[in-house]
């Protein structure tokens, strides 16, 4: 869990004489932990999005502060603290110009403060932070699943300034061979926290927390909601290729009691929409049949609806090791073209029109007909979503 740089800064800045000497632009990055290092060598301990603190004891140069800075922002640092009065008398003026240039917070303490009082306030106000998010997790997870019982989860989302009567939408990330369980916390903690760096960028609320092996991020007042999952998809596709994530994305539902609705438009993209889908983001969009299905709380009447239409196909298929059921609903899909059915299934028209016509005599309904012909087609659909 990352925080915010600049509500650390100005709640300690006092206490520790702590003074801004650049890099104020910087001060809305977050960082993730605190480390002292004094070794230029040791520059690859950072995992990036750290505050290094330094009291110099190292120089054994001219060039060796210089050095010492450019490596600690490339190595992607979120800043630097300089310990000054004993081996640094003064942060040099060429020092301070470049991390002007480079949007870098350079700070510097005096040498009477203790740094591991820094440590441990600035580790434990993350620790504090982890307690908050974990918090707001199961609040979250509440709202989703038990939306009729706000004494759940309403106090605990107000406290973290949600608008409990603002937009909410769902985002979703798994990935074919990620697997949070057995993932490299290096590895999985890299992937949250760069996440967690694109959500203070855009400036939303939000919570992320994992169910199974997805990875879900609950925007509130979500403005930029297509601008910002584009973006994210592009970081994934940038940064974890290997993984080949994809992103799911929900509509925008207009209140806290509604988030159960979409994360049930998300998991529908998940498990549908992304498997005919080329593309790695896919939104849900509305149509008739999909809202009507999403709409019904209780799915068990719709799959004893479908199974119930169905059923003497899909027994007929079990029996006799046939595919019938699959070829109906392309049949379907293709809007009842034998032609188009043929081509997409490399078969002969003659085999196709065959087995329609088994099909039509196994059902007992009249696929002539639009009427039999929508009850089929939701039958499919309710199928698939279930």
């Amino acid at each position: 869990m990352a925080i915010k740089l600049r509500t650390v800064y100005y709640a300690t800045r006092e206490k520790y004489e702590m003074k801004l000497l650049t890099g104020s632009s910087g001060l809305d990055h977050l960082f993730s932990w605190v480390h002292i290092l004094e070794n230029i060598d040791t520059m690859d301990y950072l995992h990036g999005s750290e505050i290094v603190i330094t009291t110099g004891i190292g120089i054994n140069s001219a060039s060796w502060l210089n050095d010492y800075v450019k490596k600690v922002i490339a190595a992607g640092a979120t800043a630097l603290i300089i310990n000054t009065g004993k081996f640094i008398n003064e942060v040099p003026l060429d020092i301070i110009e470049y991390c002007r240039a480079k949007h870098f917070p350079l700070f510097t303490v005096p040498w009477r403060i203790h740094l591991i009082d820094i440590i441990r306030d600035y580790c434990n106000r993350i620790f504090l932070s982890e307690q908050i998010s974990f918090n707001l997790m199961e609040s979250i997870k509440n709202a989703i699943f038990h939306p009729e019982r706000p004494e759940l989860y309403q106090q605990q989302l107000e406290r973290n300034d949600f608008n409990l009567n603002g937009s909410f939408a769902l985002i979703a990330i798994r990935g074919h061979d990620f697997k949070i369980q057995q993932s490299e916390l290096k590895f999985y903690g890299k992937l949250q926290l760069d996440i967690e760096i694109q959500l203070n960028a855009y400036g939303f609320i939000n919570s992320i927390f994992e169910i199974e092996d997805a990875v879900f991020i609950v925007i509130n007042n979500s403005t930029k909601l297509r601008q910002f999952a584009n973006s994210l998809n592009q970081l994934l596709e940038n940064h974890f290729s290997n993984y080949d994530f994809e992103v799911s994305v929900s509509e925008t539902v207009t209140s806290i009691t509604k988030l159960h609705q979409a994360y049930k438009q998300v998991k529908y993209v998940m498990n549908h929409i992304q498997k005919n889908n080329s593309n790695s983001l896919c939104f849900f969009e509305k149509n008739g049949i999909n809202e009507l299905i999403l709409a019904v709380n209780d799915f068990k009447i719709l799959e004893r609806t479908a199974q119930r239409i169905l059923s003497p196909l899909i027994t007929y298929d079990r029996e006799n090791q046939t595919d019938y059921v699959h070829l109906l609903q392309l049949y379907l899909r293709e809007n009842c073209s034998i032609k188009s059915v043929a081509e997409k299934t490399f078969m002969h028209r003659n085999t196709i029109n065959y087995r329609i016509k088994k099909i039509k005599a196994i059902l007992p309904l009249d696929l002539d007909t639009n009427e039999e012909r929508f009850r089929l087609t939701l039958a499919f659909y309710i199928l698939d979503i279930i």
